[in-house]
């Protein structure tokens, strides 16, 4: 994780930073002061994106890494079930920014 200033962010760099802070913040330990500040720059710059219809509603509602930490903890006592929680959350999010390619559902390379 790198020290972030929201002029520097893409959306993309935004989401992807986020993802990682929170899949960190899923697991033990208290979030350090740096992912603090990182995870509002990034929460910030998605917010005034075009990618604010497809974020997941816990992060309009966690306004701190900390509030997210309690809101995850909650959600499940399993740390890969918490990671998996986050990830399908960003799926819609990272499709839309071209992190990740849509589903076709007629390429037969899945079968």
């Amino acid at each position: 994780m790198r020290p972030v200033a929201i002029q520097e962010l893409t959306t993309g760099e935004a989401l992807t930073e986020l993802k990682e802070l929170m899949r960190l913040a899923a697991g033990e330990g208290s979030p350090q002061r740096l992912a603090a500040t990182t995870y509002t720059v990034c929460r910030e710059t998605l917010l005034q994106s075009e990618l604010k219809p497809a974020l997941p509603g816990f992060l309009l509602q966690c306004l701190t890494i900390f509030r997210f930490k309690d809101f995850i903890q909650l959600y499940s006592p399993s740390l890969s079930e918490r990671h998996a929680f986050v990830d399908e959350a960003f799926r819609a999010c990272e499709t839309r920014a071209g992190l990740r390619p849509a589903f076709d559902v007629f390429d037969d390379s899945d079968f």
